[in-house]
């Protein structure tokens, strides 16, 4: 019986993740019931168990949400675009490869999006080929900090470094030369994140 009774608690909390996962919010008992094949009444004897064991919360009709589910409110989804030059700038991306989900806590607030390094202009701070860098997506920058920028229509990451009258683009890489960009370039120059964070590569 008691294996039969952890039989039905885990079905409960398997299909609450799942539902919460897909709709962003807690299935009501009904949902429970046609997605499990438990019967409602079932299901709410369950879940008052649940409730009182403080594993989750549950108001009835208006659903119910586990510690898991959470979690999810804490999070954001964050879209990957594929590479970005860790070098000389390549082209700009533009697709949507996968999204992913961070916790907030890493990023903080605003929107982002995930390039993965390619190349070695970035290594002495730690950003290595197939690295994942967290950008927070905004058009402005402090001096020194780590910036997707486009120049001249297509993208790379470096150091912004502004000058009077000039941006300096600065790899953190002795073999790489800076990225100057002056004159007419300017209009075609342009900040389109800052680095937050770095996922590293399993290697």
């Amino acid at each position: 019986m008691r294996k039969k009774n952890e039989e039905i608690f885990q079905a409960i909390r398997a299909y609450v993740n799942y539902y919460y996962m897909k709709t962003g919010h807690g299935p009501s008992t009904r949902d429970i019931e046609a997605g499990t094949g438990i019967q409602r009444i079932t299901v709410q004897r369950y879940l008052q168990a649940m409730k009182e064991s403080g594993e989750i919360e549950y108001g009835g009709r208006r659903g119910t949400k586990n510690a898991f589910a959470k979690t999810i409110v804490a999070c954001v989804m964050v879209p990957c675009y594929g590479k970005v030059k860790c070098g000389a700038p390549n082209d700009p991306f533009v697709d949507v490869t996968e999204t992913v989900r961070l916790p907030r806590s890493w990023v903080g607030e605003g929107e982002f999006y995930i390039l993965e390094a390619d190349g070695a202009s970035m290594k002495d701070i730690g950003i290595d080929p197939g690295d994942l860098i967290v950008i927070r997506r905004q058009d402005t920058a402090k001096p020194g900090e780590v910036v997707v920028a486009m120049v001249d229509g297509e993208t790379t990451l470096k150091r912004f470094l502004p000058e009077e009258g000039r941006i300096v683009l600065h790899p953190e890489n002795r073999d790489f030369a800076d990225i100057v960009v002056e004159g007419e370039r300017m209009a075609h120059f342009a900040v389109q994140g800052v680095a937050v964070r770095i996922i590293k590569a399993v290697r």
